[in-house]
């Protein structure tokens, strides 16, 4: 029986200690707060390309407007607003319509605002040269 009683303490105890269950636990933790930080980016990034992508569309409908307004009737330079309702959102397009150095050609700067954006951030700029030649 002596030889029983020397055999207890030659074996260590299998298992975890509670120390090294909490550090597995935070080392998990961690992935998991980045990973999350990582798809909020992305899901950020995706909101703001989609709004960059709509309101370059509302700069090409309000440029085409005016180039339909430029056959039926003489520009005129200086600012024009126009308020469009587009991909679920409200748009505001600024047209800013100078003359050139070219007759009957003018340079026609789009810029377009969410219009319910306190910061009025612009999210598309677009310039071009539109004519009232028929």
């Amino acid at each position: 029986m002596s030889g029983l009683n020397s055999q207890v303490g030659r074996f260590p105890e299998q298992g975890f200690t509670l120390l090294e269950v909490l550090v597995a636990i935070l080392i998990v933790a961690l992935g998991v707060v980045s990973v999350v930080q990582v798809a909020a980016q992305h899901v950020n990034n995706t909101v703001e390309l989609e709004k960059r992508m709509v309101a370059s569309w509302v700069a090409s409908n309000h440029i085409a407007e005016i180039r339909y307004d430029a056959r039926t009737e003489r520009l005129k330079t200086g600012g024009k607003t126009e308020r469009y309702k587009l991909g679920g959102q409200r748009w505001r397009s600024r047209a800013r319509i100078e003359e050139t150095e070219v007759e009957q050609v003018y340079l026609v700067t789009v810029q377009v605002t969410d219009d319910n954006d306190q910061k009025k951030r612009q999210y598309a700029s677009v310039t071009t040269a539109v004519t009232d030649r028929l």
